[in-house]
């Protein structure tokens, strides 16, 4: 391959064709299908035809249906490496034009071989000394350019030999089966795995443990046309990473969805006990989801992460969070997950707070997120668990995820620099808590606290945003607010001890204390039967009294405006 070749090659032709493959693939699925439903099974279950001609056809019936699947995973491997190849070859080729066009706007010549020529410069009225730095400074700069070209054709080249041998392979497959070898063979692949494995690493993604920001540098430097592709190709990895735009990351999770779908139920239809319950819940969020993504609201839904693992993830945001100059993120709490619930209650709480600090403060524009992106305690039916409920160890694990999360915020901001609010509610409050104590501390400007168990700190200020800007509601009959660790009557210096640090209700916590409805009161065998009505109120517009407006303010950035009422 030479430069110019590279230079004009229309390298999408071969993920286009790696779509026709993989579409030819579904057919080859689709006709399987149907071989089995309408020759092979009437056969083999409904015994329509008897005796040993009939034994012999559904055996060789069987063998073809086997060869059809075979089929289908070669077509579709060949359609994954064509993919890989293209996309790759892309990538080459926009780091070979820019390297051109930085050197032909610098004045340099460039060579088919990739040589570099300097632009010749009168030097008739330039001291010698001068005349010699310049020579040093343009050969510098030829370099530069020359190596920049060659690292793109060399990577091209690479690309061009390490796919054509993958293809040779799924050649020689074809020609095996050609000659009536259908033996499924594991070489080709795991060759289309390797290809679809390794590319996001060899295209420069940063790995897993990088920072936001240099994903979104990363991501930014690929062409349009490529990360178009590569969300086709990637949708579960790259809707889920931090540092990806929202509008992408929208895109991907809308394309994994169906997928993730297909998965779940797939897997509950041959579960039983509790993985079936598990996976019911999953499929009933996944689906309630699917359910909200066409609502038509006045605040477009972004679907901002979504996955299976643990009790599930989701991240749905209301108004996009890069155009946003204000953006909150609610972490929820106890008995959370990836359910029925989740799609209806959790993700309307989001709604209310996006919605009402719209309205109220039309001057500005809020983005309101819900974020499950860790496991929350359980509460299953009469029991508590001391280990779960009342431990810390979900909120540890989820915190360095939320504060990734709330990097990726700032990373693709178009200002980078939005007005940030950190919601926690029930156990998510914990888990905002333990965010705060990381290295760096919590990327928020202000933190809000309602129905808290404790924040994991005794004091406002330790909270790391400075206590004017930590803002706690809770209702008075929220019994959740009155688990404590202290026994009654031997408060230390005063105040109250949640099972998670001072009460952020109490007066010694510090910062600012929001009026909230009294909620109904089902005392503490409502606590223990899971019935805590008070618990779920403050995000609602109705039940909660001035919660939400409260809340909305803060996340507006107009904490002023809450209406304060005293602490406990």
């Amino acid at each position: 391959m030479r430069l110019p070749e590279l230079r004009d090659a229309e390298p999408f032709l071969l993920t286009d064709a790696g779509d026709a493959w993989n579409a030819l693939a579904e057919k080859v699925v689709t006709r399987a299908g149907e071989f089995g439903t309408y020759l092979h099974r009437p056969l083999v279950e409904e015994k329509v035809w008897g005796g040993l001609t009939a034994e012999t056809a559904a055996e060789r019936l069987g063998r073809i249906r086997w060869y059809m699947n075979i089929a289908k995973e070669e077509l579709a491997g060949v359609g994954t490496v064509l993919r890989a190849c293209g996309e790759e070859l892309a990538l080459q080729q926009v780091r070979l034009r820019t390297a051109l066009d930085d050197a032909s706007g610098a004045g340099y010549k460039v060579a088919d071989d990739g040589s570099v020529t300097a632009p010749t410069i009168d030097t008739a009225h330039m001291a010698p000394g001068d005349v010699g730095m310049m020579h040093r400074d343009q050969a510098a700069r030829a370099q530069e350019y020359a190596d920049r070209i060659a690292e793109a054709w060399r990577g091209a080249q690479a690309a061009d030999k390490e796919y054509a041998a993958s293809i040779k392979i799924f050649t020689d497959a074809a020609n095996r089966c050609a000659k009536g070898d259908w033996s499924a063979r594991l070489l080709e692949l795991a060759t289309a795995s390797g290809a679809d494995n390794e590319l996001l690493t060899r295209l420069g993604m940063p790995d897993a443990k990088a920072p936001a920001d240099a994903v979104q540098s990363w991501w930014a430097s690929l062409s349009p046309a490529l990360r178009t592709e590569l969300i086709e190709d990637y949708p579960q990895l790259l809707g889920n990473r931090d540092g990806i735009p929202a509008a992408d990351r929208d895109h991907a999770n809308r394309l994994y969805l169906p997928t993730l779908l297909d998965s779940l139920e797939t897997r509950y239809a041959a579960a039983s006990g509790d993985e079936a319950a598990a996976l019911k819940d999953k499929i009933e969020g996944v689906k309630g989801i699917q359910q909200q993504l066409g609502v038509e609201r006045e605040y477009p839904l972004y679907l901002l992460g979504l996955g299976d693992e643990g009790n599930g993830r989701a991240i749905v945001s209301f108004g996009n969070p890069d155009t946003s100059q204000n953006v909150s993120a609610y972490v929820p709490g106890l008995n959370t997950k990836l359910s029925g619930h989740f799609a209806s209650s959790d993700v309307e709480r989001a709604w209310n707070v996006a919605d009402m600090a719209n309205d109220r403060y039309p001057d500005t524009t809020t983005a309101s997120i819900v974020w499950l992106g860790y496991d929350a305690p359980q509460l299953d039916g009469f029991t508590w668990s001391s280990t779960d409920v009342m431990g810390e160890g979900d909120a540890k694990a989820g915190a360095p995820a939320y504060n990734s999360f709330l990097n990726g915020i700032h990373a693709t901001h178009e200002s980078g620099a939005p007005h940030v609010t950190a919601i926690g509610h029930s156990y998510g409050s914990l888990t905002v808590g333990q965010a705060t104590q990381l290295p760096g501390g919590i990327p928020a400007d202000d933190v809000v606290l309602v129905g808290s168990p404790g924040a994991g700190v005794d004091r406002a200020a330790h909270l790391g945003v400075g206590a004017d800007h930590v803002y706690v509601g809770a209702a008075e009959n929220d019994q959740v607010t009155y688990l404590t660790a202290t026994p009654p009557g031997r408060e230390y210096g005063g105040e109250k001890h949640n099972w998670f640090g001072t009460d952020p209700a109490d007066d010694h916590f510090g910062g600012h204390h929001f009026s909230v409805a009294a909620g109904e009161d089902t005392g503490m065998w409502g606590l223990v039967t899971g019935n805590t009505p008070a618990h779920s109120i403050y995000f609602d517009p109705k039940d909660g009294g001035s919660s939400l407006y409260n809340i909305a303010s803060v996340v507006a950035g107009h904490g002023e405006a809450i209406i304060t009422t005293a602490p406990r």
